[in-house]
């Protein structure tokens, strides 16, 4: 998963707001497949919640770091 991707998709969401997958792909230009990995992903590790039962809804969570400034992170601390 490239960096810079991760950080575009998340910076294009405004915390509080909520998104479609469908809204993310027409957002990012990406493919939908790629968009849905990297949702689940940023939904698994809390940058992004989850809402709703038949529709999912994103939102971003709010004060939260980039997911490349975590990543960075905790290979400082993996390898100090």
């Amino acid at each position: 998963m490239r960096a810079s991707w991760t950080d575009s998709l998340w910076a294009l969401m405004v915390p509080g707001k909520y998104y479609t997958l469908h809204d993310l792909v027409n957002l990012s230009g990406q493919p939908g497949s790629a968009v849905a990995d990297l949702v689940d992903f940023l939904a698994t590790y809390g940058f992004i919640d989850r809402v709703g039962s038949s529709e999912l809804f994103f939102t971003k969570t709010a004060l939260r770091i980039s997911p490349t400034q975590c990543i960075n992170q905790l290979r400082r601390i993996a390898h100090p």
